[in-house]
């Protein structure tokens, strides 16, 4: 599908920083992360979910979330790396834990917001 149809957004500057990094997660291009998740919404089942509009501080803590958990998650590459050349890294088991804890919570949270 080619996208030839061209619209402006304005966003504060925190706020594209936040598109910057969920797009970037993604795997995506900043306009083409911006696109999807406009016409996500647009096209969602009996068009877009008003209690989404509503929770947009809640979605943007999850987003924000996310990308703490995806800086967390090249920490725990970097210790792994440590451990697998036989360094030592202490309390490694307790982050651990907590990084999955929190990371369980983010994705009850976004689970609880898409059954709404």
């Amino acid at each position: 599908m080619h996208r030839d149809q061209v619209r402006s957004v304005r966003l504060t500057r925190d706020e594209l920083e936040s598109v910057k990094r969920a797009a970037e997660a993604a795997g995506l291009m900043t306009a083409g992360f911006i696109a999807d998740a406009a016409v996500a919404v647009a096209q969602a089942q009996g068009g877009p979910k008003p209690w989404l509009l509503d929770q947009r501080g809640r979605v943007e803590e999850l987003m924000a979330a996310g990308a703490q958990l995806a800086r967390v998650g090249n920490n725990l590459n970097q210790i792994a790396r440590v451990l697998n050349s036989g360094g030592h890294v202490a309390y490694v088991d307790e982050v651990v834990v907590r990084v999955l804890r929190a990371a369980a919570r983010v994705e009850e949270a976004a689970v609880e917001m898409a059954r709404r």
